[in-house]
């Protein structure tokens, strides 16, 4: 028994070793997607709509109140803002513009959220990136998403950083209703400063080196196994059988 809760360790040791890449996409997938309700103020004065942090893993649906902590590095507000003629999608930064928290922007003539695809890559370069310059819509009158599923790039500012400039990238991964509303389906960042990152649907899979320390844990256990069976001391190695 020692010598398998040994063996056991040993494999823990090895993906605990693997976990400490210097780079991982941190990947929060929401088992009940979050949806907006009209926001009748239109998000000036009324908390209502969808909260969310990649940098902590927050996410809620709130009315009227707004959160106990309003400002903080790479909290968002979706919203639909039901203050107009025309409901309209709306993400707000709650994060400091000036500590580098925003969206990318389509381009520099078109200062609302870029919208991307599953596969594309946010990163440095990509779209038009000044946090606060632009606007807060997605559409319908004035934004970049029709209804349907989508991505919305973020920048993060790292709080240990010491300038606006260390930033994760990461996204928010989006479904926009008929009626414009938005339900956040789940939302990831790369932890590594100034690091790409690509849109996915799903969490993501377990690096090739992670399958490969994995498996060599669980054959070091079977072995381990195997010489209980046999009645051999855990130290100990089967002999070979020599040739006449």
């Amino acid at each position: 028994m020692r010598a398998r809760i040994a063996s056991l360790a040993f494999c823990a040791a090895l993906l605990g070793a693997s976990g400490t890449a210097p780079a991982a996409v941190v990947y929060t997938p929401l088992a009940v997607p979050l949806t907006t309700a009209p926001n009748p103020g239109g998000g000036c004065c009324d908390g209502t709509g969808v909260w969310f942090n990649p940098l902590t893993g927050y996410a809620e649906t709130r009315g009227y109140l707004f959160p106990g902590t309003l400002f903080e590095d790479g909290k968002f507000f979706l919203l639909l803002d039901a203050s107009q003629p025309t409901p309209e999608a709306l993400i707000y930064t709650q994060g400091f513009f000036s500590r580098g928290n925003g969206v990318i922007y389509a381009s520099s003539t078109n200062l609302n959220p870029a919208y991307f695809g599953a596969g594309a890559t946010i990163g440095a370069g990509v779209g038009f990136q000044s946090p606060g310059a632009g606007y807060a819509d997605l559409g319908p009158v004035f934004g970049n998403f029709a209804p349907g599923r989508g991505f919305i790039g973020l920048t993060l500012r790292d709080p240990s950083g010491a300038s606006a400039s260390d930033v994760f990238y990461g996204f928010a991964d989006v479904t926009i209703g008929k009626d414009y509303s938005i339900t956040l389906n789940a939302f990831a960042y790369e932890n590594v400063r100034g690091a790409s990152i690509t849109t996915t649907l799903a969490a993501p899979v377990p690096e090739p080196a992670s399958w490969g320390l994995l498996g060599l844990g669980l054959a070091a256990v079977g072995l381990v196994s195997r010489r209980q069976r046999a009645g051999m001391p855990p130290g100990t190695l089967p002999r070979t059988r020599r040739s006449r």
